[in-house]
């Protein structure tokens, strides 16, 4: 049975190292500018425009992400992988020289398109270059890369806010940058011969960026109707962006992504309700352990991350399931948030914060257990021709997954009474509507998993369904 060792052996350790860097480049720099963001306004201004650093990052990231295939498609994985490192490289360095707020917003946009083409090719990569068994350990790998990112970023992003050296936060990740696109560059695949380049889909992309940018205004708007006419124009966006795509010659996604009568669109689905809720879940956990539970900000803020312990604890402990044990993960990940959703909502303000906490770790158990095995099967199981864009489209549908959860999660907290005026009772009363939501979606995510392992046999004697 292979070990996590493997992934460095037989040659490659080289593209290990470049795909895990890769990953670490992007999370390290989330978790970076949040912890920075109090600094930069009190030096550039543009406080208004606070939130929006991070969302057009993630608009760039979604909209990078989708177009990673047919990036790859026109220069070959190596050409794109270095690309999307110089973007990434280009952002970061405007971000860090940045006069104001409103450059920083059109740099973090560049940076974000950058990392979400990391991503989606790391993604891509994983598929075509690692074996069955080895792609869960590199899954496990990258999982403790982000889980690395949520425990060390805030920490030194905190140091770099305190001496006031925001902009050293930019450029921290300059070296790491320039090793990471000479090993890509020396290591990766040319690319497969014969391909021709074809039309960049620009409408496509662009209704997908469309349709992210206006989530994120949502969360912005003032009005519950305004805000949820916006992101019932953001539904309408994405979802012609993907009925498009079914018949485009070069597509951002497979053929089926959008259909629950295939293997494909359930998984794409399961994602999707996965990242919804453990957005959902953690986004008011700062407030709701700093009003409710009293603790302060630090520790308040570091109960969020106890979701991503628990991702990573899963996925590092399960990753050599296979076969039936893999198909237990897939439904028992969701049975597990389910059940740790309705201790959190029967159990709000009651449990003790370290219960609290424990509810958090085993929720995110849950989380990696289904994410990790469900990404190596939905690479498993790609339709002949789909690989590569089957498993570069993951991250654009977890990211547009986020985007709606806390989307959401705000609307639903504003609902319930969540307003400038903040205390115990009414944070408990608008974290309840959001919990309360958040076992609905983890109840239709049970679903979702079991259609998907009851449509799984048919799609290996049926090629093409996915």
């Amino acid at each position: 049975m292979a070990g996590f060792t493997d992934l460095l052996r037989e040659g490659r350790a080289p593209l290990t190292v470049t795909l895990a860097l890769g990953i670490a480049l992007h999370a390290m720099d989330v978790f970076l500018v949040a912890t920075v963001m109090p600094t930069v306004v009190a030096d550039i201004g543009g406080v208004r425009f606070y939130a929006w650093v991070s969302m057009l990052y993630m608009v760039g990231s979604i909209v990078g992400a989708a177009s990673s295939g047919p990036l790859r498609s026109a220069y070959g994985p190596r050409h794109a992988y270095v690309l999307a490192g110089g973007l990434f490289l280009a952002g970061s360095l405007a971000c860090a020289v940045a006069p104001s707020m409103e450059v920083l917003l059109a740099t973090r946009t560049v940076q974000g398109f950058g990392g979400g083409l990391i991503v989606a090719q790391s993604m891509a990569l994983v598929s075509e270059l690692y074996s069955a068994e080895l792609r869960k350990l590199m899954l496990a790998s990258i999982s403790g890369m982000w889980a690395a990112a949520a425990l060390i970023g805030p920490a030194l992003g905190g140091l770099f806010a305190e001496a006031g050296l925001w902009r050293a936060a930019f450029g921290v990740n300059v070296p790491i940058i320039a090793v990471f696109s000479l090993l890509a560059a020396r290591h990766l695949p040319q690319g497969l011969a014969g391909r021709a380049r074809q039309p960049f889909p620009v409408g496509r992309v662009g209704l997908l960026g469309a349709g992210v940018l206006s989530v994120a205004a949502a969360g912005q708007l003032v009005g519950t109707p305004l805000r949820l006419a916006v992101l019932a124009l953001a539904l309408l966006l994405v979802g012609s962006a993907f009925a498009l795509d079914r018949r485009g010659a070069v597509r951002l996604f497979p053929r089926r992504a959008a259909s629950l009568r295939a293997p494909v669109g359930v998984a794409y689905g399961l994602f999707v309700t996965s990242s919804i809720l453990h957005t959902s879940i953690t986004v008011f956990m700062p407030l709701l352990m700093q009003q409710v539970y009293h603790l302060r900000p630090l520790h308040a803020g570091y109960f969020a991350s106890l979701l991503a312990v628990g991702w990573t604890a899963a996925s590092l402990t399960t990753a050599r399931w296979q076969g039936a044990a893999e198909r237990r993960a897939i439904i028992g990940g969701p049975l597990l948030i389910l059940a740790m959703t309705g201790v959190l909502l029967a159990g709000l303000g009651q449990l003790a914060a370290p219960a609290v906490g424990v509810a958090l770790v085993m929720l995110g158990f849950g989380v990696g257990a289904l994410s990790i095995h469900l990404i190596a099967f939905t690479m498993q199981h790609a339709s002949p021709g789909e690989e590569s864009i089957t498993a570069g489209s993951i991250p654009t549908v977890r990211t547009l997954g986020i985007a709606f959860g806390s989307a959401l999660a705000g609307v639903i907290a504003t609902l319930a009474g969540l307003s400038a005026h903040v205390d115990a009772d009414v944070v408990r009363r608008a974290v309840g509507a959001v919990y309360a939501a958040s076992l609905a979606v983890a109840a239709a995510q049970t679903m979702l998993a079991w259609r998907l392992l009851r449509l799984a046999p048919a799609s290996r004697d049926r090629v093409g369904q996915l």
